[in-house]
């Protein structure tokens, strides 16, 4: 399994709350049917693999559905949010880089279930 499980040529993101049969990829906490789970942002948040995480990994991401925020930065070419949260979006995927999915604004295409 990637870091990043695609579906429906999107990322698969949880906003689902954390479950024992939770696993790890890579130090991020993935859910039984493989989605990336979803943490808000808080104190005592770390960086891993690039991504901002709460301290039981799960990826911190920020809705940029309508539009990346100002002053994004790039880091192995995903999109972070001045304050670290990666930069995810539920329009069309429009293009691949290294084999993930970008929509036109340049936000990671996410497809994002409860």
């Amino acid at each position: 399994m990637s870091l990043f499980p695609i579906a429906s040529d999107k990322a698969q993101l949880t906003t689902a709350a954390v479950d024992a049969g939770d696993n790890y990829v890579q130090g991020v906490r993935v859910n039984s049917l493989g989605a990336l789970c979803r943490a808000a942002l808080a104190g005592g948040a770390q960086v891993s693999n690039g991504l901002l995480m709460s301290n039981d990994g799960q990826v911190i991401y920020v809705d940029a559905t309508a539009g990346l925020p100002a002053n994004t930065n790039f880091s192995s070419g995903l999109p972070l949010a001045p304050t670290g949260e990666l930069c995810v979006s539920t329009d069309a995927t429009v293009n691949y880089s290294n084999g993930l999915p970008f929509v036109a604004n340049g936000a990671l295409s996410a497809l994002i279930t409860p």
